[in-house]
């Protein structure tokens, strides 16, 4: 039998705080790429309520927005990540990929 190793990475503030793990690194990745967080929250198999609140959670501690929402209408609603929340993306997928090179046979 062989064995790999696996891990579960999430970030944090420098107070310990957590920011973002897999789940809400999907999400906001979702977001960016439907422009809506309800279409995206479908996609993580999550109620829109629950994302809501993932991201406002966040929002929170970082004191910034992650994300810019447009109320519907006509059209409808649109959501599109903040800078901030690029970068916070950013910062996952590179930990992430770091981790994965040096743990690839």
């Amino acid at each position: 039998m062989k064995a790999f190793p696996r891990f579960k990475l999430w970030l944090e503030n420098d107070e310990g705080q957590f920011l973002i793990g897999e789940g809400t690194f999907k999400l906001l990745e979702d977001i960016d790429e439907t422009g809506s967080l309800s279409d995206a929250a479908k996609k993580s198999s999550i109620s829109y309520a629950h994302a809501w609140k993932k991201i406002r959670k966040v929002e929170k501690i970082m004191d910034k927005a992650l994300v810019k929402r447009t109320r519907g209408g006509v059209g409808g609603g649109h959501s599109e990540l903040s800078e901030e929340g690029r970068e916070l993306i950013r910062q996952f997928k590179e930990t992430k990929d770091v981790i994965n090179k040096s743990l690839a046979p």
